[in-house]
């Protein structure tokens, strides 16, 4: 998903106060949200895919997110906080970098859920 351009200015500018201001200004609340989620540094790289720290754990591959907004409200025709705070992530690199593959922990996932 291509991020407005004013939204990848300010995430290449390095200036929180820009990037906000085009997150909120594109986005509204799920842009508020991703910056949260950026802020927090919830967003995880795994091997094989992104992960972003929610109410539980959403997996993120391209325009793709698990959520429920995702899925419900969005229907798959805008992005979520989540895929936003992912392809942010992408441009100013601030995610964490787990040199794993995340479905190799199913178990720590159904735990989670209980």
């Amino acid at each position: 998903m291509p991020l407005p351009s004013e939204v990848e200015k300010a995430a290449k500018s390095g200036s929180e106060y820009e990037l906000y201001k085009a997150l909120l200004l594109n986005f509204g609340k799920r842009g508020d949200k991703a910056f949260e989620y950026l802020r927090d540094r919830r967003v995880k790289k795994y091997r094989d895919f992104f992960v972003v720290v929610g109410k539980e754990e959403y997996i993120v591959e391209g325009n793709f997110c698990t959520c429920p907004d995702f899925l419900v409200n969005l229907k798959g025709k805008s992005p979520c906080a989540h895929i936003i705070a992912v392809e942010v992530a992408k441009i100013t690199g601030n995610y964490d970098r787990v040199d794993a593959y995340y479905v190799d922990y199913p178990d720590d996932i159904l735990k989670k859920k209980k």
